[in-house]
């Protein structure tokens, strides 16, 4: 996949994923700080998952950011 193309819409629709996975994983990290009880161990590989995964989309936004600010190379 070629972030230059739609480069803009691109990093919008990632910005927007990472959004999306931050609030899931606040979510459950509540949910269990509120049930006073360790959480099992789905909640935390999910927790897991979702720190991965964020971590993902946040390496392509900086990516994406940095290609945007430098000037396109005739081989890029």
């Amino acid at each position: 996949m070629n972030l230059d193309e739609d480069q803009g819409d691109m990093l919008g629709d990632l910005e927007e994923l990472l959004s999306r996975l931050a609030d899931a994983q606040k979510r459950l990290i509540l949910m269990s700080a509120k049930s006073r009880t360790f959480p099992d161990n789905n909640t935390l590989q999910k927790i897991a998952a979702l720190a991965l995964n964020i971590s993902a989309v946040e390496a392509l936004i900086s990516d994406g950011q940095s290609r945007k600010m430098r000037p396109a190379k005739a081989n890029d």
